[in-house]
């Protein structure tokens, strides 16, 4: 998942890349950039999106994934690191626009923050853990089927934009009302990945899902 390690230079000065990401954690000031970036080229090659969530780390390995907690108000979200920056000497790491209004300081411009990564979605095939069994998290239920579809095409929209890969599926139960169509996404084998997928999807504002098990 995870680059080599190596060095590059900007404005003069080297930076090595950390060979890995396993433990990291570290507190500091978090800064975020915009629209004069929106658009280019991220370090790894993907297009950056101010309106999307990512971050820009100047060593971590690309992708990372890491956990970002505003020390100011106790939000914090998860997600991934895709670029290179803040190229400041006071700041650890560079979140997108988005991400800074989801983390609530976007009009301040900087805050106080803990970064972690999150070494079994970085490393899954390094860390053992109890296998728990799949399980699918429910998002909505609608009575009209066209609602519900139109709102798993949302959700698969918003996922993706996260970094991850998770089907979108339709489970059907009829009750005395009629026939109801329930919105799963899933299956998830990993508790660490349920957990950011909760986060992603109550950060958009949505209701918290329901964790639905399967055989």
């Amino acid at each position: 998942m995870q680059r080599e390690p190596g060095t590059y230079e900007v404005f003069g000065k080297k930076y090595k890349v950390m060979e890995t990401s396993m433990g990291y954690r570290e507190i500091g000031i978090a800064s975020w950039y915009g629209q004069k970036f929106h658009g280019n080229l991220t370090a790894n090659g993907e297009i950056y999106d101010m309106h999307g969530i990512s971050a820009a780390h100047k060593t971590l390995p690309l992708p990372t994934f890491v956990k970002v907690t505003n020390l100011e108000n106790g939000k914090s979200m998860i997600l991934r690191v895709n670029d290179r920056g803040p190229f400041y000497e006071d700041r650890i790491i560079d979140l997108s626009l988005e991400a800074a209004k989801r983390l609530n300081f976007e009009q301040q411009g900087t805050t106080s923050v803990v970064v972690e990564a999150l070494d079994e979605m970085n490393y899954p095939q390094r860390i053992t853990k109890k296998d728990n069994g799949s399980y699918y998290l429910q998002v909505a239920a609608f009575y009209e089927k066209d609602r519900a579809l139109l709102f798993s095409k949302d959700i698969g929209a918003l996922i993706i934009e996260h970094g991850y890969e998770f089907n979108i599926k339709l489970a059907e139960s009829e009750n005395e009302v009629g026939l109801l169509h329930k919105v799963w996404v899933g299956p998830i084998n990993e508790e660490l990945h349920g957990y950011a997928l909760r986060e992603i999807l109550e950060g958009a504002g949505m209701e918290k899902p329901v964790k639905v098990e399967v055989e």
